[in-house]
């Protein structure tokens, strides 16, 4: 087999690639177990891990708390409501489908600022900014997404099983949950995954609802902790960041298996 090596310039290049792409990396691991961090890329003057305790512990601690509660909760409901929803969607021969399908395309396309004005009002005067609000308002902007995804899955499974259950005296229930819902977990994994990520991001949305520090959650505080008492901690910063992120790492971790499968079926069919 003819070996291929690398010229000198791509070398260089992709090696200055590598230093551009792991220092950050690097950056956040540095600081975070520096209890004497001082914001620079060194090797960590005195090792330990006070920062991290700091970061898991008092408000961000309650902080981390409420990521997770708004991101599985909007998570879960928008799986809930997009199954319900597109299960029918893809079941039914309805005039105007197709004009419907594109129409969620173009919403999915629409920035959440853009909505955010009549999203806030409505909260307020249905009594909902709180986190229960945030959930509810990530999920129906989540909805257009779930929903075409699913409905896609929803495709996939053939109908003859789904009559052959009917025919053997099974209820549309058992139908659905037996048979369609299994069937389709690459797709739930990979709305829930997706949902759960937005909702863990929000920074805008938990800001304006919640109102009050005790509800903010890491990425509010993220942005509050810096210049917080007239200085930088470093230290806190670079291990509340790495606490930040690993969430999202972790769940994509626990349903990767799922998800290898669920990223083809991303598109719109008719």
């Amino acid at each position: 087999m003819e070996r291929t090596t690398l010229s000198r310039p791509m070398a260089i290049a992709l090696a200055f690639m590598a230093v551009i792409w792991v220092s950050p990396f690097a950056w956040l691991l540095s600081n975070a177990f520096d209890t004497a961090a001082t914001g620079r890329l060194i090797w960590p003057q005195r090792f330990g891990v006070d920062n991290f305790i700091g970061a898991i512990g008092g408000d961000a601690g309650r902080m981390f708390l409420n990521s997770l509660l708004i991101a599985a909760g909007t998570a879960t409901i928008s799986v809930v409501v997009g199954a319900a929803a597109a299960y029918p969607l893809s079941r039914l021969r309805m005039p105007g489908k197709n004009a419907l399908l594109w129409t969620l395309v173009l919403l999915r396309m629409l920035p959440s600022v853009g909505v955010l004005v009549p999203l806030y009002f409505a909260a307020q005067r249905s009594g909902l900014l709180n986190q229960f609000g945030v959930m509810l308002a990530l999920s129906c902007l989540n909805l257009p997404f779930t929903l075409l995804l699913l409905k896609n899955f929803f495709d996939t499974v053939p109908i003859e099983l789904e009559e052959a259950a009917y025919v053997d005296g099974a209820s549309l229930w058992q139908i659905v949950t037996g048979i369609v819902l299994p069937m389709s977990r690459a797709g739930l994994a990979v709305v829930w995954f997706f949902s759960f990520t937005g909702a863990w991001n929000e920074f805008l949305l938990p800001l304006i609802f919640s109102r009050v520090e005790a509800g903010f959650p890491m990425s509010v505080g993220l942005y509050g902790a810096f210049g917080r008492m007239g200085a930088i901690d470093y230290g806190f910063l670079a291990a509340f960041s790495i606490i930040y992120a690993a969430p999202a790492v972790g769940v994509y971790f626990l349903l990767r298996r799922n998800m290898n499968t669920g990223f083809a079926g991303v598109g719109v069919k008719g």
